[in-house]
């Protein structure tokens, strides 16, 4: 290879990480939001399946009894954990609370044993819920079944708000993205028109033009989708430097999948606009390229 066959290499090279770069971090800026509705549909549902209903036995009532129950309510399908609480479990943390024990100021103890329910995530509706309090209820040794309704009703409601403006901002950011990788490979392309023109004037075929237009396209979208991906899970790593504890809301194999949405998402968008620009370049008479 000659001196100035290397020097117009290099020249290439460095024309394409611009455009690569672009792609990057439009991509990010797509897996930055896909990593915020990840992370708010798992909060959603760690909020949710902290919803507690606490069974209240009657105080007559075995501890056999009542821990029968509890495996028979624990197999339940709305289920997540169904923990038991005897009487002098449930007087202990009493005590705590009002700083006094009561029971030795009583000469009994008063409280029922219970068993405290939390359902999972898809369950914890008002409907499924009252469903759920309702069966409970079929048990002859429990007394009461008590939750707080308007804090569920509060917490699907909101969920349910933010789970729309996300998707809404979602959609438009995408349609953002699509936008400005398809601007960034048309500008790519616009300093290549006279070389498209060129190549279809000698009588090469529209698929012997866009072929290498295409395949370079596809390494760009890979790029830029790898080095994206990348960005992310740094992202992720120093995240919880920052917020406590929000690692407990990662998710290793939806990461997983939105990292390789992320690449191909690139390597699509990337050739498409490739494949359109090109034919662009091809209907252009000479005089419409200047």
């Amino acid at each position: 290879m000659s001196e100035q066959e290397g020097k117009i290499r290099n020249r290439r090279k460095v024309s394409y990480t611009p455009s690569i770069i672009s792609i990057a971090l439009v991509l990010f800026m797509i897996g930055l939001f896909g990593i915020i509705l990840i992370n708010g549909k798992k909060l959603s549902d760690h909020i949710r399946e902290n919803f507690q209903l606490t069974v209240f036995f009657n105080s007559n009532v075995k501890e056999a009894d009542i821990l029968r129950i509890q495996k028979e309510i624990q197999a339940k399908e709305f289920t997540k954990e169904a923990r038991y609480v005897s009487k002098e479990e449930a007087a202990i943390e009493f005590a705590k609370e009002i700083g006094q024990d009561f029971v030795s100021f009583l000469g009994f103890n008063p409280l029922l044993p219970s068993i405290e329910l939390f359902v999972r995530s898809n369950s914890a509706t008002s409907d499924k819920v009252s469903s759920i309090e309702q069966e409970l209820k079929k048990y002859k040794e429990v007394q009461e079944v008590i939750y707080q309704r308007s804090i569920l009703e509060e917490i699907n409601e909101n969920t349910k708000t933010i789970g729309t403006i996300l998707i809404s901002i979602s959609a438009i950011f995408l349609l953002i993205a699509v936008t400005l990788i398809n601007n960034t490979i048309r500008l790519h392309l616009y300093a290549r028109r006279f070389i498209i023109k060129s190549m279809q004037m000698v009588g090469a075929t529209h698929g012997f033009i866009i072929r290498p237009f295409m395949i370079k396209s596809l390494f760009h979208g890979l790029y830029g989708g790898i080095i994206a991906c990348l960005l992310l899970c740094g992202l992720l790593y120093v995240l919880p430097m920052w917020i406590d504890q929000i690692n407990i809301l990662y998710d290793t194999r939806e990461f997983a999948i939105l990292f390789v949405l992320v690449i191909i998402a690139g390597i699509i968008i990337s050739m498409v606009s490739s494949m359109i620009s090109t034919n662009h370049y091809l209907k252009l008479k000479i005089d419409d390229l200047y």
